[in-house]
């Protein structure tokens, strides 16, 4: 399980902001991503990059640099996004960089897709009040549901695509995809309302 990142913001103007992390996420140099098809390498830069309105992450040590396209939007509505991103990206670089066993079947992927979410990723959701529930694997697709914080949640999506189901391919090769079954319309409590409410 990954160790939380910690992130002190430091506006630099309208558009631009300095967050020092707690620790690196990268190895040393500078590096900047303009797309998140740029940032595979970086899982952590591909989050952020997925914030909507962010156009550019630099990255230098623990030292990560946003530019934001609305220099009307304020960095205190979009640093809690890029807190959450920041720390989705570091548990998906940890967990790629110890890849678990190849499963047989429906049965197997249960197993491994059972015990990624208990100790890596639902560590990483309870931090902003959710859980994602495990429903069945069929035909190696994983079925899951998102409740607490992450039910209505705008980051949901976001939260599935590039944390749970990329930590979740990386360690079972084969895996198709993961379905999420959450009504999200009836969600009473999200972390991040979503923009259609």
């Amino acid at each position: 399980m990954a160790t939380p990142i910690d992130l002190t913001a430091e506006p630099v103007d309208d558009i631009r902001c300095k967050f020092i992390l707690s620790r690196p996420v990268e190895k040393p140099g500078v590096t900047v991503y303009s797309a998140q098809e740029d940032a595979a390498d970086s899982p952590v830069a591909q989050a952020v990059l997925g914030i909507s309105g962010i156009e550019q992450v630099i990255v230098s040590g623990n030292v990560l640099t946003v530019v934001k396209s609305d220099p009307a939007v304020s960095w205190s509505v979009l640093e809690p996004q890029v807190r959450y991103a920041v720390n989705t990206g570091a548990a998906r670089q940890e967990e790629s960089a110890t890849p678990g066993p190849e499963p047989a079947d429906d049965d197997a992927i249960y197993g491994v897709v059972e015990e990624i979410l208990r100790t890596q990723v639902n560590p990483v959701v309870a931090q902003h009040g959710g859980k994602i529930e495990l429903i069945d694997v069929q035909d190696a697709t994983v079925i899951v549901r998102l409740m607490g914080g992450c039910h209505g949640c705008g980051m949901a999506t976001v939260t599935l695509r590039q944390g749970v189901e990329a930590t979740l391919k990386r360690a079972i090769p084969g895996l198709k995809g993961v379905r999420d079954v959450t009504d999200h319309a009836s969600g009473a409590n999200p972390y991040y309302a979503s923009d259609a409410s």
